[in-house]
């Protein structure tokens, strides 16, 4: 396959947030990830942002770093790019709260607010509209710990390599529940761009051999953490 272009990168995770151009430390450390203020990360205002659920703030958050580092943040027209994730727990803790209002009296205060955020691709939508997006959006799941966002870069090489579109926005998000997840589980949001556009700025590339993901060096890439 070609060799694609990283154009930017964004991170949030419990140690902070920052961007791959800037070269910001992304450390991935247990505790729970705090997404940053709307005023921080985007241009013009996201709508909802301050009410969103921690799961859909944080894939906001970081795909919106990702979008500002590669200079894509500002559209006055449609534009035909794509956003794949990969996560293991989803939107977990939402499903659960929302379960929880279903239990009252049979149901009679069921929440609808909570019930949006019961749909891990809520992300996806509000960024694709906020940023005029109409590419293939798509949620993989994830088998091991070492090889977070791995699933989603690979679906997105596929993509770019279909000619489905010139450029996907991927990475790996997860907000997993403390009782479930336990005390040393991992929260965070951390999203690359990758474009077959030459005339962009190229942070580093990478490319897809007999099944692997390599970086313009050879390296094989395991994880989205590979890239930052």
């Amino acid at each position: 396959m070609t060799e694609v272009n990283i154009t930017g990168g964004g991170f949030v995770t419990a140690h902070g947030f920052g961007t791959l151009s800037a070269n910001d430390e992304l450390i991935l450390e247990p505790g729970v990830a705090k997404a940053p203020k709307g005023k921080e990360i985007f241009k013009t205002p996201l709508l909802r942002y301050g009410r969103f659920d921690r799961y859909t703030k944080l894939g906001c958050a970081g795909i919106a770093l990702a979008v500002r580092d590669a200079g894509l943040d500002e559209a006055t027209e449609k534009r035909p790019i794509g956003i794949i994730l990969s996560t293991e727990y989803e939107c977990y803790v939402s499903d659960l709260d929302y379960y929880q209002t279903t239990l009252e009296e049979k149901g009679a205060y069921t929440s609808p607010n909570l019930f949006s955020y019961t749909l891990p691709g809520i992300v996806l939508g509000e960024m694709a509209i906020h940023f005029k997006m109409t590419g293939p959006t798509l949620i993989t799941g994830e088998s091991s710990t070492q090889q977070r966002g791995k699933p989603a870069i690979d679906s997105a090489l596929d993509i770019l390599q279909a000619g489905l579109c010139g450029t996907v926005i991927s990475g790996w998000l997860d907000s997993p529940p403390e009782a479930i997840a336990g005390k040393e589980a991992r929260y965070g949001a951390v999203f690359v761009v990758l474009s077959l556009n030459s005339d962009k700025k190229k942070l580093t590339t990478i490319y897809k051999e007999t099944g692997k993901i390599k970086s313009g060096s050879g390296q094989e890439i395991s994880s989205v953490l590979d890239l930052f």
